[in-house]
């Protein structure tokens, strides 16, 4: 029984982290984007454009309407990154491969999953351009699928975690 109390104990305990964990995220991402329409482009010494903020590279932001979402998205992704806010995995918007990948946190994809076909989703890169996709297929893929998740020539990709972590949940996206 003390065993079940302690097992009970710590599961909540990692409950609360991960409420306070995307609390902060959220909190995160809504920090970077007020600074966002302020902060010059910076094209010296990158690939593409990006927006510099708090010494952070940022390559713009994507809104999903249908998911009341607006998110700064990193030019570079990497764990701790992905704590804030989401990350270019791989591609480029001007190449029509982008894959933005981000934690299931309710403030970031964490509703991915409600997304369906026709849904649009917009990209605004660092020059304030707007890219405008729509959702064409939602799938699961196996968490090591690598060559999984960048094949299939998609112009626009976004995924996550599923909750259990060993899934992700794929929205491929046509440019519109």
């Amino acid at each position: 029984m003390l065993v079940g109390c302690a097992l009970l104990f710590m599961a909540g305990g990692w409950y609360i982290y991960n409420l306070a964990e995307d609390a902060y995220a959220g909190r995160r991402a809504e920090e970077i984007l007020k600074q966002f329409d302020d902060t010059p482009i910076d094209t010296a010494g990158t690939k593409a454009p990006v927006i510099i903020v708090g010494g952070d590279a940022f390559c713009g932001k994507i809104i999903i309407e249908k998911l009341s979402a607006e998110l700064p998205v990193y030019a570079e992704w990497d764990d701790a990154r992905l704590k804030s806010a989401p990350c270019r995995y791989t591609g480029s918007i001007d190449t029509n491969d982008m894959i933005i990948a981000a934690h299931n946190y309710k403030s970031h994809f964490g509703s991915l999953g409600k997304l369906a076909v026709g849904d649009e989703v917009t990209f605004i890169d660092a020059y304030g351009k707007a890219h405008l996709f729509e959702v064409r297929e939602l799938i699961t893929l196996d968490g090591t699928a690598v060559s999984d998740m960048q094949s299939g020539g998609w112009d626009f990709t976004l995924f996550t975690c599923t909750k259990s972590g060993e899934q992700r949940v794929t929205v491929r996206c046509k440019r519109k």
